[in-house]
């Protein structure tokens, strides 16, 4: 049977616009999303075929190792050095070979050695063997699933992914004038405002307002509160203010009514007015959260 012209042109434009829609879908491979002291973490496998329980850590520039977990491994770890150039005591640099996330290969990792123990000994970091930074997913998506519990990447990626619907424009301003680069998206809204937020995974609150925007985002009368939470993981264990929002949303996505939200004290390290806010674990954990670190795009489905 042969097809007509008309037919043959249907056929050609569905092969191609299946063949576009594979090329477009990425391949997404992973592992179970692990539990570390209420944060998300992963298992990773060496290329040695050593397991390690790393968190994911989307608030770091730098990878982390526990220097006692290096040592054991057999690490070879070279000296880190401060701005002057003098090495800086309990602090350096090993090469993780051969990463697997699950069935994803990350590749060799740099990563910085420092005494993590001693910090989840008195509660001030999770309790892991390591962090994996956002650096660690150069060029591929990261997709944290909350809702199913899981983690996938792509492999590195050599074209733009379409934005699945509402997406983020994510940038790398630093932390302050003199901090080191961080992930920072739009899309965020607090009471239907939006917000440039830090995306940071292991921030274990809300959304956390900083005080050059408080005005600007209408919430001076929140920002007057007097009742504190103590956030153990942050600037190594550090009171914030709590009030309420009447909604946090990312785009048309409302993910919390009358939600806690968060702002300053003088202890808390502020971004010289470079962002408005903070977003952490306790918005994302109904939802999945992508970060396309090839496109520079963010999206959250429910």
């Amino acid at each position: 049977m042969h097809l007509s012209n008309s037919g043959s042109v249907l056929a050609f434009f569905l092969a191609t616009s299946l063949s576009s829609a594979i090329a477009q879908t990425p391949d997404l491979r992973g592992t179970a999303m692990l539990n570390c002291s209420g944060l998300p973490c992963v298992d990773v496998t060496l290329g040695s075929g050593k397991h390690l329980r790393m968190l994911i850590d989307t608030g770091n520039v730098n990878s982390l190792l526990d220097t006692a977990v290096a040592n054991e491994a057999g690490l070879a770890i070279s000296p880190a050095h401060g701005a002057d150039g003098k090495p800086l005591p309990g602090y350096g640099f090993t090469v993780l070979a051969g990463v697997k996330l699950g069935d994803a290969s990350l590749g060799d990792l740099r990563v910085l050695v420092l005494d993590m123990a001693s910090h989840i000994k008195r509660d001030r970091m999770p309790a892991a063997d390591g962090a994996l930074a956002y650096t660690a997913f150069k060029d591929r998506l990261l997709e944290l699933d909350y809702t199913r519990r899981t983690v996938h990447v792509t492999e590195r990626l050599e074209t733009e992914l379409p934005c699945p619907g509402f997406c983020g424009k994510l940038t790398t301003p630093t932390f302050g004038k003199n901090g080191p680069p961080i992930v920072v998206t739009t899309g965020f809204l607090v009471n239907a405002k939006p917000v440039t937020a830090q995306v940071d995974t292991l921030f274990t609150g809300t959304m956390l307002i900083y005080p050059g925007s408080v005005q600007k985002l209408g919430l001076d009368e929140e920002a007057k509160t007097t009742k504190k939470r103590f956030f153990n993981y942050t600037d190594d264990g550090v009171d914030m203010l709590e009030a309420q929002s009447k909604q946090e949303a990312f785009g048309e996505l409302v993910l919390a009514r009358s939600a806690p939200l968060y702002f300053t004290t003088p202890s808390v390290h502020l971004p010289d007015d470079m962002f408005d806010a903070t977003v952490g674990h306790e918005l994302f954990q109904h939802s999945v959260l992508s970060l396309d670190f090839h496109g520079m795009k963010l999206w959250i489905k429910g």
